[in-house]
C-alpha cells in the first residue's frame, strides 16, 4: 500500500460517515416535521381547529386549554376522583410520563392510537397536552368504553 491508496481509503470512509450522519439528520427532521404536523392538524374531536404550540412547548394553545378547562369543569366529582386515582396509579399523575419503552404516554398511559381515537382527543401525542386535557379525554373514553383501558388502575 502507498500513501495515495491510504488517502483514497480515508476519503471513502469519511464520505461514508458523512452520508450516514446526513441520513440520520434527515430522519430526525422528518420525525420532527411529522410530530409538528400531527399537532397542527388537530385530530379526532378537535373540531377542525389547529392546535398551536405555546412558548412552553405545549401543543395546546390558549383557546384549546380554555376549551378543556371548561370541559373539565363539567366533569362530575366522581369522575374527577376516578381520573386522579387512575392517573396516580398509572404514572404517579405525571402528564409527561412515558412507559413501556415509549408505547404508553401521559398521565393515563395512553397508546397513541387509543389517544387519537378517543372522544374529545385533540390528536397528536398525549404528552404534548396538560393533565386536564388528558383527564378530559380519559373520562370521555371511560364513559364510552368503560374502565377496561386501565385494567389494573381503572
Amino acid at each position: 500500500m502507498n500513501f495515495s491508496t491510504d488517502l483514497t481509503t480515508a476519503r471513502t470512509r469519511l464520505l461514508l460517515s458523512l452520508a450516514a450522519v446526513a441520513g440520520a439528520l434527515a430522519l430526525v427532521a422528518l420525525t420532527v416535521a411529522d410530530s409538528a404536523d400531527a399537532r397542527a392538524t388537530g385530530g379526532v374531536g378537535y373540531g377542525g381547529n389547529a392546535a398551536s404550540t405555546s412558548a412552553s412547548g405545549d401543543a395546546q394553545g390558549t383557546t384549546g386549554r380554555a376549551r378543556y378547562e371548561r370541559l373539565w369543569d363539567r366533569v362530575s366529582r366522581g369522575d374527577k376522583r376516578w381520573a386522579r386515582r387512575t392517573a396516580e396509579c398509572e404514572s404517579g399523575g405525571d402528564p409527561d410520563a412515558i412507559g413501556g419503552g415509549g408505547l404508553y404516554r401521559g398521565a393515563f398511559q395512553f397508546m397513541k392510537s387509543t389517544w387519537k381515537a378517543s372522544p374529545k382527543s385533540p390528536g397528536g401525542d398525549p404528552i404534548a397536552y396538560s393533565y386536564t386535557t388528558q383527564a378530559v379525554v380519559a373520562v370521555a373514553l371511560k364513559r364510552r368504553d368503560g374502565a377496561g383501558h386501565w385494567p389494573v388502575c381503572g
